[in-house]
């Protein structure tokens, strides 16, 4: 199935430089999945291309490609190694949505962003802990910041799920402020400081070289001038990062695999021929239906994906934030979509799409991690519902 193009030339020669590429990746894919091990190679490689810098602003160096452009570039990517983009997502969603939002303290903007141009840096949000799970869920973290005397504190807890987590350099971490505030913050902490820990619990059944550990903080020193935001916890929801940059780099990983899983299937029922068969097996009408039903269901994800993503660069301000609806529908589409995608992937080619010398079987196992990404269903399907029957009426009087 031929790529999306993006839209502009910042995308266009960022796939391109991509694609001599894709071969070495593809293998490197096929030995972290065993493992479990993480891809350095794989972001040197990104980094040389420029891919890592790709949305910072062009004042800092960078190419500020749109968010269009990055999901249709990441879903390029997600076809040879879905977990090397989901990954990627996740820097390339922390730079991004600072770059749409200019919520950090200038100076400290300025130097992260230098970084990653200059060093390729890798910036993750750090938010989710084993016992509150992820912030959307409402709760207040354990991760906390104590004062230490004037400008500083220290920072000590837990988090999970912290993607790229081997390979970071700024570690944006979410925590509770400590000094009778009731405040929350997000600060970022350097890979260098003391008493940052990482422990490698990393070992699931799908996405296995995002290198998403536990991340410990173990009275890490903190000053005032490394304090990305403070929020009123009543107030801050999902505003201090953003929701459509999260979302949709997330759901193009996910369409990326499924559009993989669609190419090496319609290329065996072009060439499989069982023995004794008149022809192959694109030929039989139940094979060519199923294709069909693939590849009418890829077409509609896409559609609304790419639509979003380029709603989503043609707005600004708060106006962007009336588009929560359908970015969460996006998110929602692009998952389920690809998780039945690859499931019909698998009954169409048969028994040897179990086998692990297939693509099949990783698709199938990678394709499941999105759906546990934010907005997972019941939150998303509740953005939607919202927005069509809030506020209710007033029947009670």
């Amino acid at each position: 199935m031929p790529p999306v193009p993006p839209t502009n030339d910042a995308g266009r020669e960022l796939i391109e430089r991509l694609e001599p590429h894709l071969p070495k990746l593809a293998e490197y894919a096929e030995v972290h999945d065993r493992d479990a091990s993480f891809p350095f190679a794989s972001f040197d490689l990104l980094r040389k291309i420029g891919w890592i810098s790709a949305p910072i602003p062009r004042e800092h160096g960078g190419d500020e490609a749109s968010l269009a452009d990055l999901v249709a570039a990441q879903t390029a990517l997600a076809k040879v190694d879905m977990a090397l983009a989901f990954a990627c997502g996740m820097h390339l969603m922390s730079v991004g949505s600072e770059r749409s939002n200019r919520t950090w303290p200038d100076q400290l903007r300025e130097r992260i962003f230098r970084s990653v141009v200059e060093d390729g840096a890798l910036c993750n949000q750090v938010a989710t802990e084993p016992e509150m799970g992820s912030p959307q869920g409402g709760g207040r973290p354990q991760t906390a910041l104590t004062p230490d005397g004037p400008g500083c504190w220290r920072i000590n807890g837990r988090k999970s799920f912290t993607t790229l987590a081997p390979a970071l350099t700024w570690f944006l971490t979410y925590c509770a402020l400590e000094d009778g505030s009731g405040m929350l913050a997000r600060v970022a902490v350097h890979k260098d400081s003391p008493g940052l820990r990482i422990e490698e619990t990393w070992d699931v059944v799908g996405l296995r070289s995002t290198g998403s550990h536990d991340v410990w903080y173990e009275n890490v020193a903190i000053s005032d001038d490394e304090f990305l935001v403070r929020q009123d916890p009543a107030k801050s929801g999902q505003r201090h990062g953003d929701f459509a940059w999260f979302s949709l780099l997330v759901s193009a990983a996910s369409l990326g695999v499924a559009e993989a899983a669609r190419d090496y299937t319609v290329e065996f029922a072009r060439n499989r021929r069982p023995g004794g068969a008149p022809g192959v097996i694109g030929s039989l009408p139940t094979v060519r239906a199923q294709v069909g039903e693939i590849d009418l269901r890829i077409m509609s994800a896409r559609a609304l994906l790419h639509e979003t993503a380029s709603a989503w660069d043609s707005l600004d301000g708060d106006s962007r934030f009336k588009l929560g609806p359908r970015v969460a529908a996006a998110k929602l589409h692009s998952g389920d979509t690809a998780v039945d995608v690859v499931d019909r992937c698998m009954r169409l080619v048969g028994g040897i799409s179990l086998h692990r010398s297939q693509p099949l079987e990783r698709y199938y196992r990678d394709v499941r991690g999105p759906l546990h990404n934010p907005p997972i269903t019941p939150r998303g399907l509740e953005v939607i519902a919202s927005d069509a029957l809030d506020p209710l009426p007033d029947i009670t009087s």
